[in-house]
């Protein structure tokens, strides 16, 4: 019993994007000069943002994404945001490497006796099975919680040129 729980020990220890980002990011707008109106075009966001300098928080989920920054005597400048797999994902690769060594050295010692298939094959075979199933339900939620993306730039700053 002690065996199986310091095997199991590591999957409690996968944190997923979840855990380390929340459903919301912060994206700051700065503006030269300042005082400009932004304006969010993103998820259920509200489409006034506020007055540069400004904080903006936005659904890691919304997908596309854009802000127009404007002020009375100045051209608009409009900032798309690209919408990127955050690295936060990268820990649920932990319960994939768990999973997929437990597979495969189960496949490995189930093989063994047969000479119908290779156990090397064999445990190639349960390593890429165990490793696709540890990792998916991590990354379900984070996608499903939007836990799993980023916006890019995380900072807008944005020269305002005078009408002409």
């Amino acid at each position: 019993m002690r065996r199986i729980a310091l095997l199991l020990f590591p999957l409690a220890l996968a944190g997923c994007a979840t855990v380390i980002n929340d459903q919301k990011e912060k994206i700051a707008v700065r503006s030269e000069p300042a005082g400009a109106v932004v304006s969010v075009e993103c998820g259920t966001s509200p489409v006034y943002g506020g007055v540069t300098p400004a904080v903006i928080i936005i659904e890691r989920s919304a997908d596309p994404c854009a802000f127009t920054i404007a002020r009375e005597g100045f051209e608009p400048q409009r900032v798309a945001l690209q919408r990127q797999i955050s690295r936060a994902t990268k820990g649920n690769k932990v319960a994939g490497v768990v999973a997929g060594s437990l597979f495969s050295v189960v496949a490995f010692l189930a093989t063994l006796d047969g000479d119908v298939i290779d156990p090397i094959d064999a445990a190639q075979g349960g390593w890429e099975v165990g490793n696709a199933l540890g990792e998916a339900p991590g990354n379900a939620i984070d996608r499903k919680t939007g836990a799993a993306y980023k916006h890019v730039p995380a900072t807008i700053s944005v020269r305002l040129d005078p009408l002409r």
